[in-house]
């Protein structure tokens, strides 16, 4: 390139550079969105292997013998984790009809605003705690054509409440900082 080539192109900082390997390489991002990443790729699968399996039936070309355990497997970890990504982001169902007359009403309202906040950690404690019974029986309990204990997958239970409260008590910990820090701001 010669200097006057050099010269018409504009000068880069290597600040405004991205660096696509440390953005790919970024632990805490990726830890932060594997439940979505699991989601992701299960709800993806199934399709495929659910379409698999009936043109090997319709057609004796291939027996996918293994297809209905896969397919309940990933069904049952995209709901639970589903569950559990809903109450990160806030989606899980409210009942609107009763919630947009009774939030308005003041302290009522603020009181059935804190229970519809804080009841992802109640049903996050009875998976966490009914999970553990149901893998503990799921144990001695196999896929049939896997031939894998059926306890191992149940673990998304347990996991799934987990991950529930987590999310849940992370927003409440964000909802009291916001608040504390608009008390503490001076007014203008």
């Amino acid at each position: 390139m010669t200097p006057s080539e050099q010269s018409k192109r504009p000068e880069q900082s290597p600040a405004s550079e991205t660096d696509y390997f440390s953005i790919a390489l970024n632990w805490r991002r990726w830890w932060a969105i594997i439940p979505e990443i699991v989601i992701l790729v299960g709800a993806g699968a199934l399709p495929v292997v659910v379409m698999a399996n009936v043109i090997a039936r319709y057609t004796d070309w291939y027996h996918v013998l293994w297809a209905e355990d896969v397919v309940k497997v990933l069904f049952l970890w995209v709901v639970f984790l589903g569950g559990a990504v809903a109450v990160k982001y806030q989606a899980h169902v409210r009942m609107a009809i009763l919630s947009d007359r009774i939030t308005p009403l003041g302290r009522a309202g603020a009181l059935w605003s804190a229970v519809i906040r804080l009841s992802p950690i109640f049903v996050g404690v009875l998976l966490l705690i009914l999970g553990e019974r149901i893998v503990e029986i799921s144990m001695f309990r196999e896929l049939p054509t896997l031939r894998i204990s059926a306890g191992y997958f149940m673990t998304i239970v347990p996991i799934s409440g987990g991950l529930m409260i987590v999310y849940a008590l992370h927003q409440q910990i964000m909802r009291w900082r916001r608040g504390s820090a608009v008390a503490a701001a001076p007014d203008a």
